[in-house]
């Protein structure tokens, strides 16, 4: 029932670095099996803009470093800097689980949007991250929506966002993650939920369900399961590396159980090492819901990540004109070359 779908198309020049003999150069254009996004795939390139992945050791320490002194996300720092919620929302001004804390952002992006900042370590590399942190920082945006709720039920779309370091957009050095809620979906959201129902309209299942179940038995993409939580690299990546994560049966985050945080943290983290063994030390990921109090059964919560380009001096952005604005993915390596290298990590 799901269709993959591409087309092939070749690129031909006379290459210098061929001594001008005629070079073929194969232009997969893929769409997504659910959306229709396009995504243009272009295998063997992913040595070429390796240099641009790795991040300088030095530069990177020194951001660490001249950051530290002014962070209002380090230690006791955050108790006396960031902001604090309205009474209505936390009369107790930030909300804690764990080490997470949670706090109002200074400059909101959405209607209700919360800061949660994971660990006071100021130095967290990606490798050093732990499932733990990432468990504690979600419970604290879950309780967080649970607090939007109870004032403002009518912002039932929310969002849950990682931003790891400058490449990936974080303007704070400190590894954070963001809680985004309103009564209007963000744009991808509505996508996923609109093309969710249309699919169980016509088909009369699940689009996730399915597939997952196609995944599994072609075998290319499906990288495994963490409980309840399963792993794929997507037919048509929004970027480099990307590993998403779907949670059956699970329509919306007030739905999904402890168990289940933990199994997605623990996936996260598997996804994180294959990064930082590759040389990657930017990311970004994004959790995906349907609407609070009223999902329907046709959406699954789902979670994903992609690499993003090195911190360094003379650096180059991964986004460009193709992606910003004309809504084109390029990818360097397809997802069943990526699944195969990743697919090691969740064994």
């Amino acid at each position: 029932m799901i269709r993959f779908e591409s087309t092939v198309r070749e690129a031909r020049i006379l290459s210098p670095l061929k001594n001008f003999e005629e070079v073929s150069q194969a232009i997969e254009h893929r769409k997504d099996p659910l959306t229709h996004n396009g995504a243009i795939v272009i295998k063997g390139r992913m040595d070429y803009v390796r240099k641009f992945i790795d991040s300088d050791p030095g530069f990177l320490g020194e951001l660490v470093h001249s950051t530290l002194t002014d962070c209002p996300f380090c230690s006791d720092a955050v108790l006396s800097k960031a902001p604090k919620f309205v009474p209505e929302i936390a009369p107790e001004g930030r909300i804690q689980v764990g080490e997470a804390i949670c706090f109002p952002s200074l400059f909101a992006h959405n209607d209700h949007n919360a800061i949660v900042v994971p660990s006071r370590s100021h130095a967290l590399g990606l490798g050093e991250l732990t499932s733990s942190m990432l468990v504690d920082g979600f419970r604290a945006c879950l309780r967080y929506f649970e607090r939007v709720q109870a004032v403002a039920s009518e912002s039932k779309y929310p969002a849950i966002v990682i931003n790891f370091l400058p490449p990936a957009g974080s303007t704070i050095t400190h590894m954070h993650i963001q809680a985004l809620a309103s009564d209007v979906p963000l744009q991808a959201t509505m996508e996923l939920l609109e093309s969710s129902r249309s699919y169980f309209e016509k088909i009369g299942s699940s689009y996730w369900a399915d597939l997952i179940e196609t995944e599994k038995q072609l075998g290319v993409r499906y990288l495994g399961k963490t409980g309840n939580v399963h792993w794929v690299t997507p037919f048509a990546p929004l970027g480099l590396n990307e590993a998403q994560a779907v949670i059956l049966g699970r329509p919306s985050l007030d739905k999904i159980t402890n168990d289940d945080i933990e199994d997605l943290a623990e996936g996260i983290i598997k996804v994180l090492r294959f990064y930082y063994d590759s040389g990657v030390r930017s990311f970004n990921g994004a959790v995906f819901s349907g609407p609070l109090q009223g999902a329907e059964e046709y959406f699954s919560v789902g979670f994903r990540m992609v690499s993003r380009y090195g911190y360094k001096e003379r650096f180059v952005s991964d986004i460009w004109a193709l992606q910003y604005l004309l809504g084109e993915r390029e990818i360097y390596e397809s997802p069943e070359e990526t699944c195969l290298k990743l697919k090691q990590y969740f064994r």
